[in-house]
């Protein structure tokens, strides 16, 4: 659905990385709002699709992903910037 977006991951279901996530979405511009589900490790992200191009949007996720992967095996690592 265009203006919604679901990303799921492991490290989403700790509290500490999901909140993290959620921050860091909720301040791309564009973003109208941020759910996080830690039960299920997921985020549900409902943007502006005239604002926030899907692309920019899929780019900011894969971004989002590589910092996931790492804090999942336990490396350092920063955040992704909007």
């Amino acid at each position: 659905m265009d203006g919604r977006v679901r990303i799921r991951h492991p490290a989403l279901l700790h509290d500490h990385v999901a909140h993290t996530a959620k921050t860091g979405m909720e301040a791309v511009p564009g973003v109208h709002a941020v759910e996080c589900n830690t039960l299920s490790g997921s985020l549900l992200i409902h943007y502006d699709s005239s604002a926030l191009p899907r692309e920019r949007l899929f780019a900011l996720g894969e971004a989002w992903a590589r910092y996931l992967d790492a804090v999942l095996a336990g490396k350092p690592a920063t955040p992704p910037q909007a």
